[in-house]
């Protein structure tokens, strides 16, 4: 548990030492418990509003990685996700809100295989 601990710390470390941010978009409850979590950016916006935060994010130097809820990368501009797609950094995690996980949503494991190149092995 200690050794997970550390590696936790040295990861958020050189993010930090990187000056990259997590940042969230979402609705309030999920901005919330992002928040608890340790989150210290984070925008609460939805449909159109939530879309134009996220474009005026790409455009910053300092953002590693967005989080947004699946609902709204399945409502994105065609262009804004080829936009995403290609994109190493940051990488724009979905994750499932309220209404649970959506199956058009790309997985984690396909999302770090497209950011890195190749695949990880657990």
């Amino acid at each position: 548990m200690a050794d997970a601990k550390k590696m936790e710390v040295s990861g958020a470390a050189a993010a930090q030492a990187a000056g990259l941010k997590i940042v969230v978009i979402g609705d309030s409850a999920m901005v919330a418990g992002f928040r608890l979590a340790g989150v210290a950016e984070a925008y609460i916006s939805e449909g159109k509003e939530a879309e134009r935060t996220l474009v005026s994010l790409l455009d910053r130097g300092n953002v590693g990685i967005i989080i947004i809820p699946e609902v709204l990368l399945t409502q994105l501009d065609w262009r804004l996700k080829e936009r995403l797609e290609a994109l190493a950094r940051p990488v724009v995690l979905a994750v499932p809100d309220k209404g649970g996980p959506s199956l058009q949503a790309e997985s984690l494991r396909e999302m770090i295989k497209r950011a890195l190149g190749f695949e990880l092995g657990v």
